[in-house]
């Protein structure tokens, strides 16, 4: 089970995260999301878009530490150093 959380880019090219929506799916990104593209200054390293250029919905593989990230304003997260 990978858990995905949904990016939204309007045709400005303007993104959003939408941090409320994370979801579970098996497997890799389902169709139509198919356009990768890094993502810089995100929790997520890279989205994958339905539409390569252009508004467009994309999924981005979350990773426990970016959703411990995401859920820090409803509870604290727990800080450790290995």
């Amino acid at each position: 089970m990978v858990k995905y959380v949904p990016y939204v880019r309007t045709k400005e090219g303007y993104i959003e995260r939408k941090s409320y929506a994370i979801f579970n799916a098996s497997g890799n990104c389902p169709d139509p999301y198919v356009h990768e593209e890094s993502l810089v200054g995100w929790p997520e390293s890279k989205v994958y878009w339905a539409n390569q250029a252009g508004p467009s919905v994309g999924l981005a593989p979350l990773n426990f530490h970016s959703y411990r990230i995401s859920t820090a304003e409803k509870e604290p997260a727990e800080l450790s150093v290995s």
